[in-house]
């Protein structure tokens, strides 16, 4: 996800039958993520106050820069903002699952179709979905948007992620958001060009010839855009970019009261001038000084002390015990509700089972949408194969929190000749890359199945199971047949009529 270089041999090899896209990309036998001696750059972000990012909202357009810098600035900053974003991205499993596109099963060659079959599972397991699309899901869930570009060789698929700050969606194809890049950005970062593309390299070139036009639109479909509001195109708007007031509100309040525990530890003691009721002062000033003197001289630091002659009187500003509310769990408890997610899930008394599950169901449906936008975008990669055209990829709704149910109804489905096991292998973790793969090592390799052969009982044998003489009857299964002392009349019945069947 890294800005990447390109070096190696620089021979060109196809893709499992990959036409007019690995062409364009050298064999990476390496990925160099940055060049440490001739770092230029150093991302820098600001804490933007609560007036900054209202007025930043106004004109989302206009700022849109300072909008992503600061939800990426509490990112770091916020952990109760961070666990958001992570709780949302870890909602689906990203288990998928590859059928067939457009065919007619009773004229279609079936060699054909699992040749090509088999190259749209190794270039699926080439962009190593598990470790790659939860990075896509953070970033579309902090900054809305995720703009990527692919490496692809003979034997791996690398989605880059581009400067979000010099992208934007021009067009929607195959209904997949296109991205053109500003190339004025070399211009400032020349050094990181060879951390790109070739495509980019090329089209720098042409974006120097004729400088009128800096926004050039990147091929597809190995680049693409990821995005959560897809209903607003023109501007990116982080999905919690309404949570930050809460969060500064919550900062604000730990900041008070750290102010008054700080305050408690103080106390202050107050000496006063004796006097008669004629207004005489009962004791000498000077000497009054001096026993004050020698009181403050031993006070600690936190302890104060005063001389008058006047009493004084304590006005406080604590509230009182009855009804006393805890303004810090309030403030945090605010943040989840204006995220529309339950506090039920992060740590609250008050958690209830039931509440928990639909809460998280509705949590889920926001996930989901944007695995649905990755799924076009790898299929339109897909697709535009010559092996794939026929085929297309389909994200199931399965999570964490949902895997046990969401497998029972794809088992329960099978059981009555629906043709959902590949979904339910899915759904445990066992793709169909592994499917077939694990059950030729199990079974043909490793033979697993006659090495756990469970112990035989007398519930599992028949009553001649041990006899040695070959034209002995035999029995299928069963327990041993009871003694004849031992049936009882309806036992006795049911012997009689087995014989006379026999």
């Amino acid at each position: 996800m890294a800005e990447q270089k390109q070096v190696g041999d620089s021979s060109v090899k196809d893709f499992s039958g990959m036409i007019g896209i690995s062409s364009k990309f050298a064999v990476l036998n390496r990925l160099i993520t940055r060049d440490l001696n001739n770092n230029t750059t150093t991302p820098t972000f600001s804490l933007y106050s609560k007036e900054d990012v209202q007025g930043y909202l106004a004109n989302p357009y206009t700022y849109e820069k300072q909008i992503r810098n600061a939800v990426t600035y509490i990112y770091g900053a916020s952990s109760h903002f961070r666990r958001i974003i992570q709780y949302f991205a870890s909602l689906s499993d990203l288990a998928y699952v590859v059928s067939p596109y457009k065919i007619d099963p009773k004229s279609t060659n079936a060699k054909t179709i699992n040749r090509n079959y088999r190259k749209v599972l190794n270039a699926l397991s080439a962009m190593s979905i598990k470790t790659q699309f939860p990075k896509i899901l953070t970033v579309c869930l902090r900054e809305d948007t995720f703009y990527g570009t692919m490496w692809v060789t003979n034997d791996n698929i690398t989605i880059q992620q581009l400067p979000s700050d010099y992208c934007a969606i021009s067009t929607i194809e195959g209904n997949v958001l296109n991205v053109s890049f500003d190339f004025s950005y070399f211009d400032s970062h020349s050094a990181l060009l060879e951390f790109y593309p070739q495509e980019f390299k090329t089209k720098y070139a042409v974006y120097q010839k004729q400088r009128t036009s800096r926004w050039l639109e990147l091929d597809s479909p190995t680049s693409f855009a990821i995005k959560v509001n897809n209903d607003i195109l023109a501007y990116s708007l982080p999905p919690f970019i309404g949570i930050l007031r809460e969060l500064y509100d919550l900062e604000d309040y730990k900041q008070l009261k750290l102010t008054k525990t700080a305050l408690e530890n103080y106390a202050m003691l107050v000496m006063a001038l004796p006097m008669d009721k004629d207004g005489n002062w009962g004791i000498d000033l000077n000497k009054a000084k001096e026993f004050w003197q020698n009181l403050d001289s031993v006070l600690p630091e936190e302890v104060g002390s005063i001389l008058t002659p006047m009493p004084i009187t304590k006005i406080g500003f604590e509230k009182s015990n009855t009804g006393d509310t805890n303004t810090i769990a309030d403030a945090e408890q605010n943040i989840f509700t204006s995220a529309g997610v339950s506090s039920l899930l992060f740590n609250n008394e008050k958690a209830s089972a039931n509440a928990l599950s639909l809460s998280i169901k509705a949590d889920q449906s926001l996930t989901f949408g944007i695995v649905r936008s990755i799924e076009d975008a790898v299929n339109r990669f897909i697709q535009s194969q010559s092996y794939g055209k026929n085929f297309k990829v389909t994200f199931l709704d399965v999570s964490p929190y949902n895997r046990k149910e969401m497998g029972d109804a794809y088992l329960k489905a099978a059981s009555y000749g629906l043709p959902t096991i590949a979904m339910y292998a899915a759904s445990q973790g066992l793709g169909q890359a592994e499917l077939d793969a694990m059950s030729f090592l199990e079974t043909e390799v490793m033979g697993l199945q006659d090495m756990f052969r469970p112990i035989q009982s007398s519930t599992q044998m028949s009553g001649n199971t041990t006899s040695t003489d070959s034209n002995a009857p035999t029995d299928e299964g069963g327990r041993p047949q009871s003694d004849e002392t031992d049936l009882t009349d309806s036992g006795e019945q049911s012997a009689e009529q087995s014989s006379d069947w026999g």
